[in-house]
């Protein structure tokens, strides 16, 4: 151990100044332990956990937005299928509304078309009536040229029906 006193010694080191200064040390480090090593453990700790809280609010966070994007996704989904389905059935009524007009304007030109026989028809009995009036007063201007005179009204009525009596 003397020589290794004697080697420090020429080096310039003393072990009572060296002593000292450890004893020194160790004062210090216990005065830095109890008084500043603890609150400032203590303030490590607190930021840690406020970290940690904060990585876990982020984590929360970014779940819950993962869950609000597949959510708006998932309704957004659902507003096209339902877009594609009021579509579909706009068209479905579209289609039934043009058969329904197609076929109310079949039934109204089947009804012009009865409606037109029907005049037609009465036209036709109106025209008969008219050329067997025409033809009565035609055989009677005959009848009295060939008669010569003029029969009366009662002669004329049995006379007119005998003649078309003829003719049906």
């Amino acid at each position: 151990m003397d020589y290794i006193l004697d080697t420090l010694g020429k080096v310039g080191f003393e072990w009572k100044m060296g002593l000292f200064n450890f004893l020194n040390f160790l004062v210090v480090f216990l005065i830095l332990k109890k008084y500043a090593f603890k609150p400032i453990t203590k303030v490590i700790a607190e930021r840690q956990k406020k970290a940690e809280d904060t990585v876990e609010n982020f984590q929360k966070a970014k779940s819950e937005l993962q869950m609000a994007e597949q959510k708006a996704q998932t309704l957004i989904d659902e507003a096209k299928v339902e877009a594609n389905r009021t579509i579909e059935k706009s068209h479905e009524t579209a289609q039934a509304q043009a058969v329904d007009m197609k076929e109310k304007a079949k039934a109204e030109i089947e009804s012009l078309i009865v409606q037109a026989k029907k005049n037609i028809a009465i036209d036709r009995l109106e025209m008969q009536d008219s050329l067997r009036t025409e033809t009565v007063e035609l055989v009677i201007k005959v009848v009295e040229k060939i008669v010569g005179n003029k029969l009366d009204n009662a002669t004329d009525d049995a006379y007119i029906k005998d003649v078309l009596a003829t003719l049906k």
